[in-house]
């Protein structure tokens, strides 16, 4: 009787524990889901005709995903990312049918000494400099990555600043010190040959302080393969907040050391203004030159964007390129070539974040 009569204090202890413990921990469901009808002018495998398209994940990639945090105390926590990307007309996974192919990993962070992770995540460039891009400054997206992912010419020399995800990584991200943080990334190879083929070093550093924030950035990627040798990527990137004007841009190199060692430089700028608490305009201008002899390409973006709700945003894009070696691409990833050396784009869309 004396047992029983203490059971509801002990089984009150162990919710209060319980309680306690969740109250410590959160994980949070996450996403984005962008759907919008594209035309494009001059399509080479169209005859040269005009493109309609439903796209989607245009403005930025559609994702689903799971956040969590659990406090270890003294300041410590656990943390991990699960997110997966998709193709929402078709409800196709992405980055070639992984599960989790946006991000996946699990790591340690805290207040005094920063984070450490460990899994598939995304190069410093990809987290640092879509802050100085056209293409994420705006919903251009797709329609303003086309020239930083080379891609007329056969995404070869792309340069990574959409972000990539890495695999068997390891990733330090510093507190801020005085306004410079530093991101440092390490993937393994995991090849038999060596330790060195097929791994991934890179490094970002940014300051910060005010309306202003400015980025350098390194990456270096070993070829396991050795048919295009080491890829190899220096990036410079700067934006400025006023009250309703924002102006970026950024500067990037990437190059190959095999073969005839192809390098493409690529530059933008670019700027958005708040109209109204609801409408953003933005513009923004590109270019990229190439060695080897091959001549460069230019392209012009517009977009107006509607701010619906705070998750929810329609926008128009428009995209004007031209490439005087290859066959222009305004729109990356799921574009088509031009059938002359300049092509047209445009685009309406509707964005929702949760």
């Amino acid at each position: 009787m004396k047992n029983k009569a203490h059971l509801p204090a002990a089984l009150a202890l162990a919710l209060a524990a319980s309680s306690a413990a969740q109250a410590q921990s959160t994980v949070t469901i996450y996403g984005l889901v962008d759907a919008g009808v594209t035309w494009t002018n001059h399509l080479k495998s169209a005859g040269g005709g005009d493109l309609w398209a439903l796209d989607t994940g245009s403005s930025q990639g559609n994702r689903f995903g799971f956040r969590g945090s659990e406090d270890l105390g003294g300041g410590v926590r656990a943390n991990f990312v699960l997110e997966n990307g998709f193709s929402l007309d078709t409800g196709v996974l992405g980055q070639g049918g992984l599960l989790f192919g946006r991000q996946a990993s699990v790591g340690l962070s805290s207040e005094r000494l920063g984070a450490l992770s460990l899994g598939r995540i995304y190069d410093p460039l990809g987290e640092v400099f879509p802050a100085y891009a056209i293409a994420s400054n705006t919903p251009a997206g797709l329609l303003a990555w086309s020239l930083p992912t080379y891609a007329a010419g056969g995404a070869v020399l792309n340069n990574r600043v959409w972000g990539a995800g890495v695999n068997n990584a390891v990733r330090y991200v510093s507190p801020a010190w005085g306004g410079f943080s530093v991101r440092a990334l390490y993937g393994f190879g995991e090849t038999t040959a060596s330790t060195n083929n097929g791994s991934t070093q890179a490094l970002s550093v940014t300051y910060a302080q005010g309306g202003f924030q400015g980025s350098l950035a390194g990456y270096v990627s070993h070829d396991a393969s050795a048919t295009l040798g080491d890829i190899r990527i220096l990036a410079a990137g700067a934006a400025y907040q006023f009250e309703r004007l924002k102006l970026f841009g950024m500067v990037s190199q990437v190059s190959f050391d095999a073969g005839t060692q192809p390098r493409a430089t690529t530059a933008e700028l670019g700027a958005t203004y708040l109209v109204t608490p609801a409408l953003v305009l933005g513009a923004g201008l590109q270019g990229q030159r190439r060695n080897n002899g091959t001549h460069g390409a230019e392209q012009l973006t517009l977009t107006a964007d509607y701010l619906l709700s705070k998750r929810t945003d329609a926008y128009v894009a428009l995209a004007h390129g031209r490439d005087r070696q290859f066959n222009a691409q305004v729109v990356a990833a799921l574009g088509g070539v031009s059938s002359i050396t300049s092509q047209t784009g445009a685009r309406v869309g509707i964005r929702h974040r949760f």
